[in-house]
Order: C-alpha cells, then structure tokens, then sequence
C-alpha cells in the first residue's frame, strides 16, 4: 500500500469507531411484485374464467394470523401516514405460515445459515479482480415473509433476512456477494452457477434437502406460500358456493406468477433482480451511522490505497493481509465498503476520497439540516432503498413482524406500487401508438374513409382514458405521509427512480397525440361537412326539380299515374344519396347536425 499505514485520519475517527467492535445487523427485505393479471390466470376454472377479484381479495384478511400481523403494524403505518386520504387505497397484510410466541419470533418462517464462497471475483472496466479469503464467510440469519394485498388486487411477497455482521473485510466481502446474489452486476453472475462457486442455504424449512443456492431457496420458500394462500382461495370459492372450482396448477408457481414472460423451465430460475424484486436494506449499525455523519465524512482527508497482484493471465487479486489494522485504518475500510455497498459495487477498494465522499452522501437528512436532528439516514438507487441507523424504537416494534421498520417499510411499498403503475402505463400508451400507428400517425388508411378512421381512432383514445383511470390513477399513490422527514425522502426516491418522470413524460406523449388526433378529426369534419352541404344541395335541387316536372306532366297531360312515379323516382334519389353517405362514413352525427344548423 502507499502511504504510511496505520496514522492516517485514526485520531479523528477514534469517537466514531468505539463502538466497532459490537457489530452490527443488517434487514434485508426482497419485495417481488405478483400482478393480478397472473393471479387471475392461476385462480380460473376449467374454462378459463377467472374467479380471481376483490371480494375474494379482501376475505384473505382471516387467512393465518393476518388480523393479529394487521394489528400489530397497520397502526404504525397509520402513524405516519394519512392513509384515509388515499380513497382508492385498500391494501392490507396478509399471513404466511410459520410463527412463535417470543416478542422477535412472532412471524418467523424459518432460520437459514448462508456460507458464501472464500474464492471471489468480479469484472470491471474490462479488467478482472479477486480475492482468496482464508474462511468463507458465513451468516445465520432469521426469515420472515408476509403478502401485501393492493387496491387492484394485485399481491406483494417480501421476504425479510435479519442478519448480525462483523465489521471484517470477510463480512464486507459476503454482504456485497449477498446484494450481488439479488442485482448481479460487474461480472458475478457465476453466483446463480450454484454449487462451491455459488451461496449456499441450509434451511429449517427444508431439513431434509441439500443445500441451496439463494435464489433456489427464495424460489422454494416462495412456492411453499403461494401454494398456502391458493388452498386458502381455493377454499374460499368452495365455501361461497360459486358452483366453480379452479383448474389444477402448476407445482413451481414462482414461474407461473414470477417468472419474466418468455422465461422457459429448463432455462433456469432466473436472477431475484429479473423478477420484479426491489430490495430495502436496514442496517442497523451505531458505527456506520456515526462515520456517515457529516461532519465526520467532510473530515476524511485521504484514504490507504490498496495494491493489486496481477497474474500473467491478466487478473489481479488482493492480498487478504493488507486489510490488517496494522496496514489499513479501520475507518477507511468502512469507507470504502459503505460507498460501494450502497452503490451495489463489490470493487470498493479502487476510490478515491470524493467518490467515498460522493457514495455515501445520503438523500435524507439534506445537509443544510443541523447535525444531530437525525436520527437515520437515507439512501436510494434504481433498484434498492438504504437506511442507516444507530437505533430505532420502530424497528424494535415492527422486527418480530415484517423484520424491519414498519415507516421505512411504507414508504419502500408505496414506491413499488408506484413504480409498477407507471410500468403498466408506459406498456398502455406504447399499445395505444402501436394500435394508432399506420391509420392516422402515418395517414395510412388502408383503403378505409378518413372519417372512419378518425372516429375509430377517437373511440380507442376514449377506451385508453377510461382504462388508465380504473386500472392507474385511481390505484396510485399520493404523498400522504404526514411528516416533512418522510415526505422529502419518499420524493427523493421517487426522484432517484425515475418514477414521477416518467409518468410526467408519458402523460405529455398522451397529451400531444390527443392533440393530433383532435386536429385529424376536426379537420376530417371540416371537410366531411363541406361535403354533405354539396350533397344536400344537388339532392334538394334534383328532388324539388323531379317534382316540378311530375306536376307539369300531371296538370298538363293528365296523365295522373305519372305522379305516384315521380315520387318514387325522388324516393330512389335519396336512398342512393344516402347509401353513399353511409359508404363515406358521414351518415349520422355530422348529418342530423347539419340539418339542424340548416
């Protein structure tokens, strides 16, 4: 390493560091969006009908112990949010199977142990790293799993793990392996290989099976609820007497209502990340949160660099031995793992000071708030939410059942809701262009009228309207958090993930076809009343002329049966006249609108 080691910055985070030795304990929440799109296909008939909706939804509220999980979090929900405002809004927990009696064991599902491998190594830049740890790390953690029911019927699944660590550079090293396991990215996807390279999980749950790698055991875990819940549903529709029964299902339901569309059995469980997971990380860390202060992080004046051994074959590795006290400050370890921890970077090592100082610059507090009003920090990506604290008495409160903090858990649901809504929108108006494209977009009517063609476009546009209002808007989530703190971070994470952006640009996408559209349908009408005033004018002059001609010949020649004829010939006249208005399109409003104006 460079520098001299073990005098850099020591004496500045001596206060921060005297808690080091404790520990520290990180909640990790897997949430996987289930839509109700797949849910309705899994709770059909034998013909295909669905018997999947709300009143079936709401009764799930007595499945398990879902009114006792209920009870114990929806009024901490409750306390910092406004959940009456939001009208549309009727999500509630709903139990897995699993539980105790101890105040932290009250939704335990299952205890698992995750060995990860010594042997690490990842992909960055185009260069190729790693290290050999002496031991693999290894972790025991305590599982807790519940389903959150929303307003459109859709479910949630999360997954809690609460986990102790060590502040070691092994531990380090496994908690990235682990966030790397969820959201693979620079080069490790050799985890999902399984095996010694990949994680492995032994179970409670499943004593009897060999050990797992993390994604096969959330699958598992995942297979053994869904199945809980629809004999619970399927008990429902038995005892409501609807005179259906649902079809048999599938034995892996994760990949009937997880599993990306296209996604082939033999193809594999797919990566966490790919299957509509968002992550929130709680780690619950006195000497983290006093490092990330600001104060103390705009104290850091440089950090030890680490040197890498670089082999003929190009990839380099770092020596297990530099990560000793003696050769690198503790504090700049932490540095270093908490910056690219909380970026999703397992090459943390290779910062400099700015980009430590820039990764763990937190979303909330703001930094022009006074040191020492916060009591946590917050920090977000596209994929995952982070929160620092040194204690929390919500956390306390809401461990034992959901395995994190019930304020953080609802600001987490609220923006994968939101998130979801705005992915469904942006996949309707897509179809909506699509539907649109080559009739109006690219005046390629196909030998169709242009008025048709605009009237048939308008009454899609008015289908469009009506479908984002009873399938988006009126499910959406407003800010209904009741203080400043909570508001300013749920808006800053929806910030980070696009998901006000998105909708903002989409909504101007719909506001400016239905612009166009307007434009295509006044001009067609314009023009397709132009049309009628010739119509009607020949039909009016021929008409009255075809009758002054009849009259002539009637008072003149006396010839009385050349009247009835006359009138039949006018007759004729005007059901050829109308039959190719009806070809154009142009009988009916514009017509009847015309008359009257006339």
């Amino acid at each position: 390493m460079d520098g001299e080691p073990g005098t850099a910055g020591e004496d500045i985070f001596a206060a921060a560091l005297e808690r080091r030795d404790e520990g520290g304990t990180l909640h990790l929440t897997l949430s996987f969006m289930v839509e109700y799109e797949r849910l309705q296909q899994a709770v059909a008939d034998a013909g295909g009908a669905s018997l999947w909706d709300r009143d079936l939804v709401r009764q799930l509220r007595d499945h398990e112990d879902s009114r006792r999980l209920g009870n114990a979090i929806e009024p901490l929900f409750n306390d910092i949010a406004d959940r009456k405002r939001g009208l549309f809004m009727e999500e509630f927990l709903i139990d897995t199977p699993g539980g105790g009696d101890t105040p932290h064991d009250q939704n335990t599902c299952d205890d698992i142990e995750l060995v990860l491998p010594p042997s690490i190594h990842w992909r960055t830049e185009g260069e190729h790293f790693g290290i050999e740890l002496a031991e693999p790390p290894c972790f025991q953690a305590r599982c807790r799993a519940f389903w959150v029911a929303h307003s459109n019927t859709s479910l949630t699944w999360h997954l809690s793990l609460e986990l102790p660590y060590a502040h070691h550079h092994a531990h380090y090293y496994g908690l990235s392996l682990l966030q790397k396991a969820v959201f693979p990215t620079e080069g490790t996807r050799w985890l999902y290989d399984g095996g010694a390279e990949g994680i492995a999980v032994r179970s409670r749950a499943f004593p009897a099976d060999a050990p797992r790698s993390l994604q096969a055991y959330v699958t598992a875990l995942f297979d053994l609820h869904a199945a809980d819940l629809l004999q619970a549903v399927d008990a429902l529709i038995a005892r409501d007497g609807r005179g259906r029964r649902p079809r048999p299902r599938p034995a892996s339901l994760w990949q009937t209502l997880l599993a990306p569309a296209g996604t082939r059995p033999e193809d594999g469980i797919p990566a966490l990340g790919d299957m509509q997971c968002r992550a929130m990380f709680l780690l619950q860390d006195p000497c983290f949160f006093d490092l990330l202060k600001g104060n103390v992080r705009s104290a850091l004046p440089r950090l030890e660099e680490f040197a890498t051994r670089c082999a003929p074959d190009g990839r380099c590795t770092y020596d297990e031995a530099d990560f000793a006290p003696a050769r690198c400050p503790p504090a700049h370890l932490d540095y270093y793992f908490l910056s690219g921890f909380l970026q999703n970077i397992i090459d943390f090592l290779r910062q400099d000071v700015s980009e430590v100082q820039d990764g763990t610059d937190p979303i909330y507090p703001p930094p022009d708030l006074p040191e020492g009003d916060s009591h946590f920090m917050v920090y977000t990506t596209q994929t995952s939410l982070y929160e620092i604290v040194s204690g929390s008495r919500s956390l306390n409160v809401g461990r034992g059942w959901i395995g994190t903090c019930p304020y953080l858990f609802l600001v987490h649901l609220m923006t994968l809701h939101n998130e979801n809504l705005v992915q469904r929108y942006e996949g309707m108006v897509r179809r909506l262009i699509e539907d649109l494209d080559g009739r109006l977009l690219e005046a390629d009517f196909e030998g169709d009228y242009p008025a048709h063609a605009a009237d048939r476009a308008f009454e899609r546009f008015r289908r469009f309207r009506l479908q984002t209002f009873t399938r988006i808007a009126k499910h959406r989530y407003f800010n209904v958090l009741r203080y400043d703190t909570e508001r300013t971070f749920y808006e800053s994470i929806e910030r980070v993930r696009g998901i006000a952006q998105r909708q903002d640009y989409w909504a101007e996408v719909v506001t400016d076809l239905e612009k166009t559209l307007d434009d295509v349908r006044q001009n067609e009408s314009q023009k397709s009343d132009k049309f009628l005033e010739r119509v009607l004018f020949y039909v009016t002059f021929l008409g009255i002329a075809q009758v002054l001609f009849q009259m002539v010949e009637f008072w003149f020649d006396g010839e009385r049966a050349k009247f009835p004829l006359g009138l039949g010939s006018v007759a004729l006249v005007a059901l050829l006249m109308l039959v190719m208005l009806r070809s154009r399109g142009l009988l009916g409003t514009r017509l009847l609108r015309l008359l009257r104006m006339r």
